[in-house]
């Protein structure tokens, strides 16, 4: 009767974690156990400490993913209740992002990160119908306030100036629209497939 119940209680518990999707327990180096929230496929970071983080040019990347925790965690959280294709885009502009900050010198081959963040985001905004595609961002993910939570101390800032100066004079061009598809860093099919 006590094995019984005691498996009824665990078919319970997974079905309740299975229904609710966005959180799972984790056991930390301490051995106590805490929420992990999980957004879109992404868990969430632990808050980085702030003097830490912005003590060096990178930050934290605790999880190795390319996006500095700070800014995973304003993406997650910033675009959990949209569609999950924003928090993709915004992670491939997260990315291109730390590529810019690591490597302002090198601005010619960074640029195209960033550029490819660009045309996947406006691809979903305004192209990809006359492509048979459903559009899927209805407002810009690549802002101001993007660059201003990635470009947040003074040694951030001089390696964006620095990045930026170098295209002084320079030319660049516009993408093929039928090829801005594929500058999406991620797997589209499983969004777009979904959708039509």
């Amino acid at each position: 009767m006590l094995k019984q119940k005691s498996l009824f209680i665990a078919a319970v518990l997974v079905v309740s974690a299975l229904l609710t999707g966005c959180s799972q327990s984790d056991t930390n180096s301490t051995g106590n156990t805490e929420a992990v929230e999980v957004i879109h496929g992404y868990t969430l970071p632990p808050e980085p400490d702030k003097i830490i983080n912005n003590s060096t040019l990178l930050g934290i990347d605790s999880n190795n993913n390319g996006v500095r925790d700070d800014v995973e965690i304003w993406i997650l959280k910033k675009y959990k209740d949209k569609h999950p294709i924003y928090t993709e885009i915004a992670m491939q502009t997260g990315r291109a992002w730390q590529k810019v900050l690591e490597d302002p010198n090198n601005a010619s081959e960074t640029s195209k990160l960033l550029d490819a963040a660009q045309d996947c985001e406006f691809y979903f905004q305004f192209d990809a119908k006359q492509f048979g595609d459903p559009i899927l961002v209805g407002e810009f993910i690549f802002d101001r306030a993007y660059e201003r939570i990635v470009v947040n101390t003074q040694a951030r800032k001089v390696a964006y100036k620095t990045y930026d100066a170098s295209f002084s004079g320079g030319i660049t061009t516009l993408p093929i629209i039928s090829e801005e598809k594929d500058s999406c860093d991620f797997n589209v099919t499983r969004f777009v497939e979904f959708q039509k």
